[in-house]
């Protein structure tokens, strides 16, 4: 009878492990959504529709209170002492690494001022098979993107998947999944952080989008 009941308290203690590390694993996820939405609110909702037309149109960078919250993302994402009024200097690749690293992505990401740097981190991990790490990049009609992952494409018609020095370009968060159609949020957006609306195929990949689109960065976490 003793020993029944050690077994048991030994299987109920791996069941709630395995419980809550299932647990962690979303909540990472629903962190980074949430945290993007919570930004998002803070800059008025700034949105456009698939067509790429804006149809709410939000906060600029260079607000007072947005400027100042926009060096925030600079000192504590990548380190950097810039703010909103430093408008020649791109900071969505700091939106992104900041998300992250508010969200508890510790090691496991690399932050960068730069899209490519972990852009091309994540390829890199499919590319050798490392489809477990924290991070994987696909290719655009491999992966269906779901919430908290990344859709990058380039600012650069020489640009694609398979580039392996640095590069301009774009990343959202995916914070909506539904039929058809995927909402994001970025930084930098319009001089803001906005909400956009992309379409999908029947298989849930991004399909006959404005954008070009490359890669989905699968968040493992």
């Amino acid at each position: 009878m003793k020993k029944n009941i050690l077994y048991f308290a030994i299987g109920l203690t791996i069941g709630l492990s395995s419980l809550y590390l299932f647990l962690d694993r979303f909540n990472f996820k629903f962190k980074v959504s949430k945290l993007a939405k919570d930004e998002w609110n803070k800059f008025g909702n700034q949105s456009y529709d698939e067509n790429g037309v804006k149809i709410i149109t939000g906060q600029a960078e260079t607000s007072n209170q947005l400027s100042k919250r926009i060096r925030t993302y600079w000192n504590e994402g990548t380190g950097f002492n810039y703010d909103g009024n430093d408008t020649s200097v791109a900071w969505s690749a700091t939106f992104i690494s900041w998300i992250m690293k508010k969200s508890g992505a510790g090691k496991d990401f690399k932050y960068s001022a730069n899209h490519s740097d972990y852009i091309r981190d994540s390829i890199d991990n499919r590319k050798k098979g490392n489809t477990s790490k924290p991070f994987v990049g696909y290719k655009i009609d491999e992966y269906a993107p779901s919430i908290g992952d990344l859709i990058c494409y380039t600012r650069n018609s020489n640009v694609n998947y398979d580039t392996k020095t640095k590069y301009a370009s774009h990343c959202d968060i995916v914070v909506g999944v539904r039929p058809n159609r995927i909402d994001v949020i970025g930084g930098n957006v319009g001089d803001s952080v906005s909400k956009a609306t992309y379409k999908t195929n029947s298989r849930g990949l991004l399909f006959n989008n404005s954008k070009p689109f490359f890669t989905v960065i699968k968040n493992n976490l």
